[in-house]
């Protein structure tokens, strides 16, 4: 008889405990952040580029494969052996440009990674949102029975209207409906997420655990510095110039000679051998029409180049500051709410309630009292979400994403 209690006790007690506490996971925004890293499609086809190129910095220093040859006659034989030598500069300028190259895709790469990791934090903050906005109404269809609850009982002793008693019916029934959009809304959000961490598009996501909301003390001149310092996109449009110079330097290095050596052994009949030996070198004689017109297109290359660094500068520099503008006034909006503008409206509501009881205020001023304490908390959690994501967009135009 004990075990059998045991066993219901277990069935109807620790079960329904367990199975609330697998519904309670809490989803953490760094362990997003790490899974994207490591599973987002995006990243990882940047990623790819960036290995692709970096072998390129090894073979760019290595001369061109020697031609063997070997010729016949009636009566000889010659077996050679010609390397060409491009002027030395001109190997270390390739080598140069094949750095370049790779270091501009891996800022690429790393600016995709703080794209994403942006990107991540934004959706999680609409999630985060969408959670906090279901539990106020719901919050609000209890507080709305009630209501319904008191306005029913004081039609019934003929101190409330019928028309207050549906006006509570209609505002509860809006309620619930809002409580469906919004739960709707919270799956595509969840989808979302789902595509940025290359998951199951219906994969279950837990839910948010929290905004951890870091303060921004650093002045506007202070981020334009860091930007201007860590700033991976601007860093791959510096190199992009960089690269326009190295290739305007290969151009001019154009009127310089190449070299070829030979090496060649003659082998008679008689059984005679001769060595010869070969040094060859180019002449650029077209210098007027084609190593001219190397060195202007490789001119307006770096020209383009030079444009679009000054270009993404300046947008990096404009959204750093309307990110820092952005994160001030939010800062100051949820600062406003949370000491005064939420207390008064939740006191005012308390208050209504205390006074339509005992019929000193009428029922539209209740629904007046609750609608604003519901749109307070909405504006209160939507300017805590602003802010988040405002910092979010600040530390991504700076560079300092993790």
């Amino acid at each position: 008889m004990k075990k059998l209690l045991c066993l219901v006790f277990f069935l109807i007690i620790v079960l329904p405990i367990l199975g609330h506490a697998d519904n309670e996971a809490i989803l953490k925004l760094d362990a997003l952040i790490e899974e994207a890293k490591a599973s987002n499609p995006q990243i990882q086809a940047i990623k790819g580029d960036y290995e692709a190129q970096r072998p390129k910095i090894s073979w760019a220093r290595y001369l061109a494969d020697p031609i063997v040859a070997a010729e016949f006659s009636d009566n000889m034989r010659m077996y050679s052996v010609t390397l060409p030598v491009p002027f030395p500069t001109k190997i270390t300028s390739r080598s140069e440009f094949a750095r370049t190259e790779t270091d501009q895709y891996y800022n690429l790469y790393m600016s995709k990674i703080q794209q994403v990791t942006r990107d991540v934090k934004k959706t999680y903050a609409e999630l985060f949102l969408l959670y906090r906005n279901i539990a106020t109404v719901e919050k609000s269809i209890a507080f709305l029975e009630q209501i319904y609850s008191i306005t029913a009982h004081k039609y019934s002793i003929n101190e409330a209207s019928q028309a207050e008693v549906l006006r509570a019916q209609v505002e509860l029934a809006r309620s619930e409906n809002q409580l469906v959009i919004l739960r709707d809304d919270m799956d595509i959000a969840e989808a979302r997420i789902n595509t940025l961490l290359n998951r199951d598009l219906d994969a279950i996501v837990a839910r948010p655990g929290g905004l951890e909301i870091t303060e921004d003390t650093l002045g506007l001149s202070t981020l334009y510095t860091l930007a201007e310092e860590n700033q991976p996109l601007l860093k791959a449009y510096e190199l992009q110039r960089r690269g326009a110079e190295v290739m305007l330097s290969i151009a001019r290095q154009t009127y310089l000679p190449d070299f070829a050596l030979r090496y060649t052994l003659e082998h008679m009949d008689n059984d005679v051998y001769n060595n010869k030996y070969m040094v060859g070198v180019t002449i650029p004689i077209w210098f007027w029409g084609k190593q001219r017109e190397f060195v202007r297109e490789a001119e307006a290359r770096l020209y383009k180049a030079s444009a679009h660094y000054q270009t993404m500068e300046n947008s990096v520099l404009l959204a750093v500051k309307e990110a820092k503008t952005r994160v001030r006034k939010f800062q100051h909006v949820v600062d406003l709410y949370k000491n005064s503008i939420l207390p008064q409206a939740e006191a005012g509501l308390k208050s209504a309630l205390a006074a339509y009881e005992v019929n000193t205020i009428e029922f539209q001023s209740l629904l007046e009292s609750e609608k604003l304490l519901v749109l307070t908390e909405y504006e209160y959690e939507q300017a805590r979400v602003d802010l988040f994501t405002a910092i979010a967009d600040l530390e991504e135009a700076v560079g300092l994403v993790n």
